[in-house]
């Protein structure tokens, strides 16, 4: 399996339902598309395997699980969405054509629509780590693992990320910028981007229109918290 797209849900139902969801607009605009979710066993149904191509049960259950999810991808080139994206049209199967010889591409994060981006005077949090793309190799599996074992380490009280501010403690983006800028991943993993505009991949409510230069969406990437309401599992 050359490539695909990975999807993770836990801890609450509703990322599981977006999930579904988003990965039905996804085969309706590209119906050969391979899919995979890591999951809580207890929310696999029938219709668990009748969205998704693999079903995986074994991953914690933690506010980010996505992280250590992302180093067991199936696919030799992986895209990875969270689950309140929505695609929007066909040209999500080109996705895999941008990597080249990168080993991630990412969208850029919109500073007047992020929670905080700056960081000091020369140094920005410019990645969105919501939708990217990246190659299965052994320099990204280290990536990945390091991103989640770096992120538990990072939200444990205590923990202090000085000379930055305590609020970035929260931001998974804050662990991606700090292991590509400041240990060996800098030497090691090439970073690319989306083509432009980029944010048609990765169309974040908030976003000005403009930012589209009158091309179609690809990607939505909405609230959660907003269209779905906190439920339990029925």
């Amino acid at each position: 399996m050359n490539n695909g797209y990975l999807y993770v849900a836990t801890v609450k139902h509703n990322y599981y339902r977006a999930a579904k969801l988003s990965a039905i607009s996804l085969k309706e605009f590209y119906p050969e598309a391979k899919t995979c979710i890591f999951t809580l066993p207890e929310w696999v149904d029938d219709e668990t395997f009748e969205i998704f191509d693999h079903v995986f049960t074994n991953p914690p259950n933690h506010v980010r699980a996505k992280l250590w999810a992302l180093q067991y991808t199936p696919f030799k080139t992986t895209m990875y969405l969270d689950c309140d994206t929505y695609i929007e049209h066909e040209d999500i199967s080109k996705a895999f054509d941008y990597l080249g010889d990168n080993d991630i591409i990412f969208t850029r994060n919109r500073p007047y629509n992020a929670k905080i981006t700056k960081l000091s005077e020369t140094e920005e949090m410019i990645y969105h780590c919501g939708v990217f793309v990246y190659d299965r190799n052994s320099r990204t599996k280290k990536l990945m693992s390091d991103w989640y074992l770096k992120y538990c380490e990072q939200i444990k009280p205590g923990y202090d990320p000085s000379p930055y501010s305590d609020r970035v403690r929260p931001w998974d983006t804050f662990t991606m910028w700090y292991l590509l800028n400041k240990t060996e991943h800098k030497k090691l993993i090439k970073v690319g981007d989306f083509p432009s505009p980029d944010a048609r991949w990765n169309f974040v409510w908030g976003q000005r229109p403009s930012e589209l230069e009158e091309q179609p969406k690809i990607i939505t990437h909405y609230s959660i918290h907003k269209v779905f309401p906190n439920e339990n599992p029925v």
